[in-house]
């Protein structure tokens, strides 16, 4: 009875969130090799390179080369992916304000692959609101019937069923729970909640008939239940609403066995009494 009610129907916060998150390094990343290409572009300088070490998987290779004003430089360059040998010759371009700063000219991928990220990061938020807008379909929320409406859908069937006890959650998070002297009692009851035994659960069907049910187990376990199928002993909650996309509005728990005894039951209605 105290299941958290969204951990079946799990709107997927943390997926969204990590979606997100990629989505803006990529962008980010995009945007730095955007500006790189910008600038090369706006300063680049080409130049001939020697190869004088050709690096290794974590390091890029280290290049000689004269910049225009004749002023030698040493430093390590960026390539196209490809492993240059030591002593080959390339075709280099440097940012003529830092001559440190060079790549080697020509490759495909400065101009495709922060394209390609960029794409990738305005994608990963359209899914993530996919994501939610999906999930928020199946767990619209949760706006129970009143206990005389859940009282005459079930009132027809031939088998027991019980009104469930409230919750100590459900009693503690009421809007109406008041610790004023003259405020009422709390019902024996939690409305929208009902107690029917597993062997009765085909009776669900026929009190509900035409209503969208999903049988709901442990975390995040459930399943849409159609008509005459028999639930898995996984299964220990029936959640039940009018039609897809609305609120849920029913709660059926399923049990093995009847509830403890002392409880007064009134046709095939049983209230079961407070807890002391």
């Amino acid at each position: 009875m105290g299941r958290v009610e969204t951990a079946p129907f799990w709107v997927g916060v943390d997926v969204i969130w990590k979606t997100l998150a990629a989505g803006m390094v990529c962008l980010a990343a995009a945007g730095y090799m955007f500006h790189v290409n910008g600038t090369f572009a706006e300063h680049g300088i080409v130049a001939t390179a020697e190869v004088l070490d050709a690096g290794g998987p974590r390091e890029r290779p280290t290049a000689r080369f004269v910049t225009r004003t004749g002023v030698p430089i040493v430093t390590r360059i960026t390539t196209d992916g490809t492993d240059p040998r030591v002593g080959e010759r390339l075709t280099i371009e440097y940012d003529e304000r830092d001559p440190t700063q060079a790549r080697q000219r020509g490759s495909w991928w400065y101009g495709e692959l922060p394209v390609g990220v960029a794409v990738l990061g305005l994608a990963m938020p359209a899914v993530a609101v996919w994501i939610f807008l999906r999930r928020r379909r199946e767990y619209p929320g949760w706006e129970p019937l009143a206990t005389a409406e859940v009282t005459d859908i079930f009132a027809v069937l031939s088998v027991p069923w019980w009104l469930a006890p409230p919750s100590s959650d459900a009693a503690d998070e009421s809007p109406d729970h008041d610790e004023s002297p003259d405020h009422e009692e709390s019902p024996d009851h939690e409305e929208g909640r009902v107690l029917m035994l597993r062997r009765d659960q085909q009776a669900i069907q026929r009190a509900l008939p035409g209503w969208d049910l999903w049988g709901v187990g442990a975390g995040k376990e459930r399943a849409h239940w159609q008509a005459g199928q028999r639930l898995s002993m996984t299964i220990d909650e029936v959640w039940c609403r009018r039609r897809r996309g609305e609120r849920w509005r029913v709660k059926v728990s399923l049990l093995e066995q009847p509830p403890p005894p002392g409880t007064a039951s009134v046709g095939q209605r049983t209230l079961l009494p407070e807890s002391p």
